[in-house]
């Protein structure tokens, strides 16, 4: 009998390899290796170790599923807000008389032209202190306004009067006025007003400054 023993046992060490026998529990995978969950200290691995069964090396790392939750946030994982960059408020210049008198130099007494009330500027510069350089020649500055382009809207005058003004201001030339109601087409801002346009009491157009506060 004892002899039968033996020779069973010789027959086991041949046929099951040595390391499955003393190898930690666990199925292997389709590589002849798995990822140790189960007492890694004990057969000498790291808990997440990936190691083979059949002779190859043991990989030191985890699968990536496992290797990104390391529990540290990635660098781009948690980004600085961004400030958000202030809108650029376009500006207008206009001229702000019913003629704009334009000299080919401001030490000409002789204008060149005219401009109506509303004429976009466009400013190319000038070496002259009060005055601005166009296409047409220098106007001054004082014949002219400025505003904050909007984007267009309608407001009513809400009162029995809604005064139009030359600039943004209440000291300026009035322009005319519109009843009770009217419909105000604005398509800037700037000091309290509205720049735009409407129809006075007896249909004809009139565009100007108008208070916020008049009309909204």
């Amino acid at each position: 009998m004892k002899k039968t023993l033996c020779t069973l046992f010789l027959i086991l060490s041949v046929i099951l390899p040595f390391n499955v026998i003393e190898a930690h529990p666990g199925r292997t995978d389709a590589n002849g290796g798995h990822t140790c969950r189960t007492n890694c200290e004990k057969w000498g691995l790291q808990y997440g170790e990936y190691h083979y069964h059949n002779g190859g090396k043991s990989s030191s790392g985890s699968s990536s599923s496992h290797s990104s939750g390391s529990g540290k946030p990635s660098s781009n994982s948690n980004p600085q807000s961004k400030q958000t960059a202030a809108p650029v408020v376009q500006k207008k210049t206009i001229v702000a008389v019913d003629k704009g008198y334009v000299f080919s130099s401001p030490y000409d007494s002789n204008a060149v032209t005219s401009l109506w009330y509303g004429y976009e500027i466009k400013d190319l510069g000038s070496g002259y202190e009060g005055y601005v350089f166009i296409e047409q020649g220098y106007i001054s500055k004082s014949l002219l306004a400025q505003y904050d382009v909007i984007k267009p809207k309608t407001v009513k005058v809400q009162a029995d009067k809604g005064y139009f003004f030359s600039t943004p201001s209440a000291s300026s030339l009035t322009r005319g006025y519109a009843g009770n109601g009217a419909a105000v087409t604005v398509v800037g801002e700037g000091n309290g007003f509205y720049y735009g346009s409407t129809k006075d009491a007896n249909g004809n157009a009139l565009v100007g400054f108008i208070s916020k506060t008049v009309a909204y």
